[in-house]
């Protein structure tokens, strides 16, 4: 086996056997690497090897910042297998070998490809999207038209040129609308133009799909068939996109515990509804800080909060169908959403309905206090009724009301 350390700090070149044949590669690994760190792969154009590749995305100073390792993979004879498995193989070999040499993290493999790189990204989409945490093709795509055949939902950043004369940018839309439906994301992108200062860039994102996964374009106005380092560099912009993705779900994890899902809430018929409801979520994180976690009534944001107890009393909520979500985003970008669906009832008839000695011994009857909101447990013993002309210290009611 190969082993030559080149000039830079961490470069190395090597080799592996795939398939019967001796396969080459250079790597970069940080000096003083911890364990389970992510790893990126990034393939080269055609007519194009892994030096000219490692040098257009010049990528160390960031690896060396983030802590990850970059392999640069060679095509035979500068090309990729675009259709088949020989360079599926030897990419699975070579995650395979930084697992053993690096002790990386294969949750966190993450996948690029310039030109005829970027097409050979594509077409592991379709085959090993059990393998690759995220993709990253940078002008390529399927010169034959794209197919989304992936096991799972997959998180794409594609960067293109509108100059491109080699790819040209008029089939990047067509391309990324097939995976657009297939990860479910919104079919209308968020679009931040002069992106980062630059007035050449626009970054488009398709959101909303399947497990958080998202699409983005990152296409740069009047750039050919290169990769874009000058305000907008391109390996930055992958690692961000790339580096929130796991195939392990590291979001945070929301649980509204008020109100609860499916449960109904009633107001004073005097009313036109009810004055208060407090919403309550435990919110954790075992990947990433809580950076922000937002209350909303269907689509409405309501409050954000930066830090616990989650907690927000909404005011004035009228009757009918209402969806609470609660939103938390970590420190990474990576968010988790809980959910209760609850309804809002006018009581009719007096200040109370529906008492009952004793209940069942199986049901937990909702119980509600003077602002309308529901008390959990499985009784009201203890409660005093005010104002309704009723007043019990003992007996058990299967719903409440207080005005």
């Amino acid at each position: 086996m190969m082993l030559v350390c080149m000039a830079s700090l961490g470069a190395y070149a090597d080799n592996i056997e795939v398939g019967g044949k001796t396969r080459n590669y250079l790597k970069y690994v940080p000096s003083n690497l911890p364990a389970n760190r992510p790893l990126l792969i990034s393939c080269h154009g055609m007519n194009q090897d892994a030096n000219y590749q490692k040098g257009q995305m010049a990528i160390e100073a960031l690896a060396d910042k983030e802590k990850f390792v970059t392999v640069f993979p060679d095509g035979i004879n500068k090309a990729w297998d675009i259709s088949g498995r020989t360079d599926i193989d030897f990419i699975l070999k070579l995650i395979d070998k930084m697992a053993e040499l690096h002790d990386i993290d294969r949750d966190r493999v993450y996948l690029s490809g310039f030109s005829m790189g970027g097409m050979f990204t594509y077409h592991c989409m379709n085959n090993i999207a059990d393998k690759i945490a995220a993709f990253a093709p940078i002008s390529g795509y399927p010169m034959w038209g794209a197919t989304a055949a992936a096991s799972r939902p997959v998180p794409i950043i594609h960067t293109h040129g509108t100059g491109d004369d080699v790819c040209t940018f008029d089939k990047v839309q067509g391309v990324l609308d097939v995976w657009i439906k297939f990860n479910k994301c919104n079919t209308t992108p968020s679009v931040i133009s002069s992106y980062k200062g630059a007035g050449h860039a626009t970054y488009r994102k398709w959101s909303g799909g399947t497990n958080g996964v998202e699409v983005v374009l990152l296409e740069f106005a009047g750039k050919g068939h290169w990769v874009s380092n000058d305000v907008v560099k391109t390996g930055e912009e992958i690692w961000n996109f790339c580096s929130r993705y796991s195939l392990v779900d590291r979001s945070p994890k929301v649980t509204i515990t008020e109100p609860a899902n499916g449960s109904t809430v009633y107001f004073p018929e005097s009313d036109t509804g009810l004055r208060e409801l407090r919403i309550a979520a435990d919110v954790t994180s075992e990947y990433g800080d809580i950076a922000k976690v937002g209350f909303y009534g269907g689509s409405t944001l309501l409050a954000e909060l930066a830090a616990p107890p989650y907690e927000y009393v909404w005011k004035n909520v009228t009757k009918g169908q209402r969806v609470i979500r609660v939103v938390a985003t970590d420190d990474q970008g990576r968010t988790g959403t809980g959910t209760s669906v609850i309804t809002v009832k006018k009581e009719v008839g007096s200040g109370i309905s529906d008492v009952a000695g004793g209940g069942n011994s199986g049901e937990r009857p909702s119980v509600y206090d003077l602002s309308g909101r529901r008390v959990s447990g499985s009784s009201a013993e203890g409660v005093r009724i005010i104002g309704a002309g009723h007043s019990n210290g003992s007996k058990k009611f299967r719903k409440v009301l207080i005005r």
